[in-house]
């Protein structure tokens, strides 16, 4: 009997499936900074049984991406200036290592799909959409950091976007200015020339300037307020 040539179904565990659709959302600040995460009204949402989510959340709190409350309930952690500022130069200083390790490993498909969400990301800076802008650089950077063969870079890097997507999100909503820094055009440009310093030094100089330019006029929780003037 011949052997019938199809390809074998994935089927992903249910509990996995929901850890990464939570954290794909975390990542992409689809919740704010202190923002309630109900293992309830997740389960609703995503047409699913109560345990999964338990689970997924448990794992997303042991990574950062939540933190559990001295009465229980898990939020989306509120990050303060100083916190802030650690959280994206360490994402500059590990996106710019991938990038350089992914310089000449990618491919004729890769670079078509890096060509497509750069478009994009122009698309979104023009409207000045927060939300289209952060979901094409998203996009546009792990395509670009899937090919540094390093799992365990990228899962560093994963869960510094557990931390900086939501306060991106939330604090760019008064800063769209922001969506015109960006140097996606140079990096796209150093990697098909496998210029892998060049491409890392672009990607740094893109995160390192955002945050910046978010500093510089965002109000973080723990800032302080100026005393009022004494007559």
């Amino acid at each position: 009997m011949n052997k019938i040539a199809l390809s074998q179904i994935d089927f992903a565990p249910l509990h996995e499936r929901v850890y990464a659709e939570v954290r794909q959302a975390i990542i992409a600040g689809k919740f704010e900074p202190g923002q309630k995460l109900a293992s309830r009204k997740l389960a609703a949402s995503l047409g699913t049984s109560d345990m999964p989510v338990r689970a997924a959340i448990s794992r997303l709190t042991a990574e950062g991406g939540l933190v559990r409350m001295a009465n229980g309930t898990f939020v989306v952690p509120v990050l303060g200036r100083q916190q802030f500022k650690e959280v994206m130069e360490l994402r500059a200083l590990l996106e710019g290592r991938a990038t350089s390790l992914a310089c000449g490993k990618i491919d004729r498909e890769g670079l078509r799909r890096l060509h497509r969400h750069s478009r994009d990301l122009d698309g979104a800076s023009k409207e000045e959409d927060i939300v289209a802008y952060l979901d094409a650089n998203q996009k546009l950077k792990f395509t670009i950091y899937r090919y540094c063969e390093s799992p365990t870079l990228i899962t560093l890097i994963e869960m510094l976007w557990l931390r900086a997507g939501p306060a991106l999100r939330f604090h760019l909503k008064v800063l769209k200015q922001i969506t015109h820094i960006s140097y996606h055009h140079q990096a796209i440009e150093a990697l098909e020339q496998r210029q892998a310093k060049t491409a890392a030094g672009w990607i740094f100089r893109d995160i390192q300037e955002g945050m910046q330019s978010l500093l510089s006029v965002a109000r973080f929780a723990d800032d302080k307020t100026e005393a009022p003037a004494k007559e």
